[in-house]
């Protein structure tokens, strides 16, 4: 397999064309090179003694979203990757991978007769916030992915959440680091921190 160039570090946007080339070849040879690149966009965080456990936190630079795309590809073409991403409005994502633990369960499976929780409000119940520079950038918007265990037969059972947060990237300093901030509902404080100098 050909050797694929990586950008110089500090994630760019817009992405170059050769960037677009060797993020979207990176994916879609899917091997342990990729996942080697990826390990360093997410930070897992230890379990809390109570509480959910704000378990994975992850950011996305453009870069790294064509890196995923090109891993989702089903018949990639690269030089449709180059035109399509050329003009494409990335955003800069923050991802926080929320697990339910004993301590706080979510609802039970679906059951007519036995009775019901109330569904958990990811969105409301965790605070995210990105620091640069001592500032918080505000997120542009939010979105919630439910995770499901299937435990119990032919049951699904809420078992947690991804949170993303969709910031403007023209506010974010490339080369700086940010801090990631979460503060759960049972009012505990999590964070981490990526030097963005060090990623694509």
């Amino acid at each position: 397999m050909a050797a694929i160039a990586l950008p110089t570090l500090a994630y760019e946007h817009p992405l170059s064309s050769p960037s677009i080339r060797a993020a979207y070849l990176l994916g879609n040879r899917n091997d342990s090179v990729t996942s080697e690149f990826l390990t360093h966009y997410s930070h897992s965080l230890p379990m809390p003694k109570t509480g959910p456990h704000g378990a994975v936190i992850s950011v996305d630079t453009p870069y790294r979203q064509v890196v995923e795309l090109g891993q989702n590809a089903l018949n990639p073409n690269v030089q449709d990757a180059e035109k399509e991403f050329a003009s494409k409005e990335f955003s800069f994502v923050v991802r926080v991978g929320v697990d339910l633990t004993d301590s706080d369960p979510g609802p039970p499976p679906e059951n007519p007769t036995g009775p019901s929780a109330p569904m958990p409000d990811f969105q409301r119940d965790f605070t995210i916030r990105l620091i640069q520079a001592k500032k918080e950038i505000p997120a542009s918007s939010t979105e919630v992915s439910l995770l499901y265990s299937d435990a119990v037969a032919n049951l699904d059972q809420i078992s947690g959440a991804i949170i993303a947060l969709r910031l403007n990237i023209g506010k974010i300093d490339s080369y700086d680091d940010v801090t990631v901030k979460v503060h759960t509902p049972d009012d505990q404080d999590v964070e981490t921190t990526f030097d963005l100098g060090h990623l694509h």
